[in-house]
């Protein structure tokens, strides 16, 4: 029987900026068995130090306790790769640790893919997702797109420094609900821009939503180059394309209205999250 283990509330990882005495001390996975807690945290840590050598490890260990594949990338995969992109954001990384920790981050979506394509439910939609050009970091798209997979789209990665021609060409053929832009540098956050431009001037723009993400990017950022949704992390963008394939259909990319809904979908998990913590 597997483990049910809430990871869709956005919990506090303050304590993720000191050391792993600290996170034991907190509430976190705290529904989980006691030794489990304690391997969430060991692997958080694991992804926060780079240690990619025992990932695997700690994924098998995890796995043997009927934890699922979804939970652990969720839960504290997704938590530790968090705190990376928060350090790496405000100069306390740079791109060799970020790298190091990029590594874990690979050896345990190697191990977990099986198990989240075994996971896939009925076909929900299409999605063409790629790092923009210029840009060779692939982490966080890689989790979004094994996510949408287990969530029932068909996934049409096109890995990474993917030029704007590139995208045009893979909408026309595979025709996407949604278009998912990733960028760790701002450096190259500009190119989601350059490469919104390129659907308007090919006439394509509201033939699908786009979404972007990325340690740079904000919701600000989206609203600046009119993208339709930013996606923190894997889950908001799961929940926001479910969103756009069924109540938010009939809504073209870039109307203004299904901007607005997305926003709506962050306010009530705030509003979730407020409420589970009183």
């Amino acid at each position: 029987m597997t483990l049910k283990i809430d990871t869709e509330i956005e919990y506090d990882l303050e304590d993720l900026q000191y050391d792993i005495d600290d996170s034991l001390e907190t509430d976190r996975w705290s529904d989980a068995p006691s030794e489990v807690k304690k391997l969430f945290h060991t692997l958080e840590w694991n992804i926060i130090d780079g240690e990619h050598p025992d990932t695997v490890g700690f994924i098998d260990e995890a796995l043997d306790s009927e934890v699922t594949a979804r939970t652990l990338i969720s839960g504290p995969m997704a938590a530790g790769i968090a705190e990376v992109g928060r350090r790496f954001k405000m100069d306390e990384y740079f791109l060799p640790e970020v790298m190091m920790s990029a590594k874990c981050m690979h050896e345990a979506l190697s191990r977990l893919k099986p198990l989240i394509l075994a996971e896939k439910s009925e076909e929900v939609g299409t999605v063409v997702i790629g790092t923009v050009q210029g840009d060779l970091h692939d982490i966080g798209k890689k989790i979004v797109a094994m996510m949408m997979e287990a969530a029932g789209f068909t996934v049409h990665d096109l890995g990474v420094t993917v030029p704007p021609e590139k995208f045009v060409e893979a909408i026309r053929e595979h025709k996407p609900h949604i278009v998912g832009f990733s960028a760790l540098l701002t450096t190259t956050m500009n190119m989601q821009w350059e490469t919104l431009k390129l659907f308007a001037a090919e006439g394509i723009r509201e033939d699908f939503k786009v979404f972007v993400g990325g340690a740079p990017i904000s919701q600000g950022w989206c609203d600046k180059i009119g993208a339709d949704a930013y996606a923190m992390d894997a889950l908001v963008a799961v929940d926001k394309a479910k969103a756009c394939v069924t109540r938010l259909k009939n809504l073209n990319g870039g109307n203004p209205e299904l901007h607005e809904a997305m926003l709506e979908i962050d306010r009530e998990r705030e509003s979730a999250k407020a409420e589970a913590g009183k």
